[in-house]
């Protein structure tokens, strides 16, 4: 069974559950009813330069993608 994915932008290591892109970094754990939910998110690097209301909203689009790049690697694994 192959752990490191590339779905979307993203690579998943469905072993570790951890999605990862050229920005973030985000852990996940397995929610209710076979969702995926995120434990927790990093930045690569710190943007010093954007409002924090920007990096919270490029946070949720990151984690929403982590989600979908993440439960699409493992309906592959599964198949």
């Amino acid at each position: 069974m192959q752990t490191n994915l590339q779905i979307l932008d993203w690579t998943v290591d469905a072993a570790a559950m951890i999605a990862e892109n050229d920005d973030y970094v985000v852990s996940l754990y397995d929610g209710v009813d076979g969702d995926y939910d995120v434990a927790f998110i990093r930045a690569k690097q710190a943007s010093r330069y954007s409002a924090p209301a920007a990096d919270l909203a490029a946070e949720r689009v990151a984690m929403r993608e982590a989600r979908v790049a993440f439960t699409l690697a493992m309906r592959q694994q599964r198949s």
